[in-house]
């Protein structure tokens, strides 16, 4: 099974609600905005899908900051009880809008309703969490969603999950190389090989990736933060760090077409939203439209990868 999954997480003010990061998030999210759409024309223009997670509470155009829900006191302090106008960082009705009316089919999935710690929250709160997700899909898109990006990749109950219909989750894997080893990756790769890179478990498919976004590049600027002091000096211009991470992706694609097993690269939007990141990505989805055209590599949505998957397992059954 020769495919790519491309997915980007839209958490924007609720991805660091709770360890006050904010300057990671461009000023009432003006770069995440355009970037995104830049993104999105892009990949009408190459027919190129994303698994777009988006944290619930963005559907929302406004709300009161009052959330009767089992997660422990003060987890929504920061929402400002206001509307997307005042406080965009918080509420992203538009950005939803724009992703669902794309011209390309784009996947819009959840990332739970409040960017929920899956490893410190009780059972009954990832569900009340989880619930709200399905209920603003429901309420905007028209139906649930079967796909869950947990944040930080905490693993959550799997009996919780099929409660709330959720069927494919994205997990990373930690690869086990060595510090060296892992620096010299993520300057030239290749990207890790998982095995197996999809597994069943309880019923719920899970699709592996790298604990590092792998969407955009550590030789970079990540959105509004400097490159990393680990490879800010080395001796490469932006031109030339940009060609580095496009090779890059394009192997990590053409290395799933030659071992014929799927491959899972993701990011945050707010580490997407610059100049640099954004030119890099791309080319390479231009790179990838070419392959798919050419070869048999497929670029699958998590919902068309987790439909792949269990139907793979019902003929090997049947046989």
């Amino acid at each position: 099974m020769s495919t790519v999954t491309l997915s980007l997480e839209v958490e924007l003010g609720w991805g660091v609600h709770d360890i006050d990061e904010y300057e990671r998030i461009s000023e009432d999210r003006q770069c995440e905005s355009r970037y995104l759409r830049r993104l999105l024309s892009h990949c009408d223009d190459v027919d190129i899908p994303f698994s777009f997670d988006v944290v619930g509470h963005l559907f929302h155009a406004a709300c009161s900051g009052e959330h009767r829900s089992p997660h422990e006191d003060g987890w929504f302090d920061e929402d400002p009880g206001t509307d997307w106008q005042t406080d965009p960082l918080f509420y992203a009705p538009d950005l939803v809008a724009d992703i669902r009316d794309a011209e390309t089919d784009h996947e819009i999935c959840t990332h739970s309703y409040s960017h929920v710690s899956c490893d410190e929250a009780s059972d009954e709160a990832i569900r009340w969490d989880l619930e709200e997700a399905q209920q603003v899909h429901e309420h905007v898109l028209g139906e649930r969603t079967v796909s869950f990006v947990p944040p930080k990749h905490e693993q959550p109950p799997t009996h919780v999950l099929r409660d709330a219909g959720i069927e494919i989750i994205r997990m990373h894997r930690s690869d086990g190389v060595s510090k060296p080893r892992k620096y010299k990756r993520l300057v030239t790769g290749p990207h890790p090989e998982f095995s197996p890179p999809v597994t069943i478990e309880d019923d719920v498919v899970v699709t592996y990736c790298t604990e590092y976004p792998s969407l955009t590049s550590a030789l970079l600027p990540s959105g509004r933060r400097d490159t990393h002091p680990a490879f800010k000096y080395l001796p490469f211009d932006t031109a030339k760090r940009q060609q580095l991470h496009r090779r890059y992706l394009r192997q990590t694609a053409e290395q799933a077409l030659e071992t014929d097993t799927p491959v899972h690269l993701w990011a945050h939007l707010y580490d997407l939203s610059n100049e640099a990141q954004f030119l890099a990505l791309r080319d390479f989805l231009t790179d990838l439209a070419a392959l798919e055209a050419q070869t048999d590599l497929e670029v699958l949505t998590m919902a068309e990868l987790n439909d792949r998957v269990r139907a793979e397992r019902r003929a090997h059954v049947v046989v």
